[in-house]
């Protein structure tokens, strides 16, 4: 079992567009088939590493890619999942021993 057979869920993710003079317009669709593992917890070294409040409004997943370039995800992004739409707190490359991964730190906002 690879560490890529763990990616069961397909998601996308929304970026602001630029207008240009420092303004943004609305979220349109950057990434639009982004495999990542299911939306997990996050762990309590995350809370302490990223200075989360509560571990109870952060969830992550991880996209392992099939080759070695990870995909464009930027802090601010919006990960779409199953009608959800979650801010993108963190966006990070974490190595799980020689396998390339980006771990995605989420913001679930409360009653949606």
């Amino acid at each position: 079992m690879t560490a890529r057979s763990f990616c069961t869920i397909t998601a996308s993710t929304k970026r602001n567009v630029s207008l240009g003079g420092g303004r943004t317009g609305a979220a349109v669709t950057y990434l639009a088939s982004l495999l990542v593992t299911p939306l997990w917890p996050v762990s309590a070294d995350t809370v302490r590493s990223e200075g989360l409040n509560s571990p109870r409004e952060y969830k992550e997943c991880y996209h392992v890619p099939s080759g070695v370039t990870l995909p464009d995800v930027l802090e601010g992004d919006v990960l779409v999942h199953g009608g959800s739409s979650y801010p993108i707190f963190s966006a990070a490359e974490w190595t799980d021993g020689s396998v390339p991964c980006l771990r995605i730190v989420v913001q679930q906002i409360k009653g949606s």
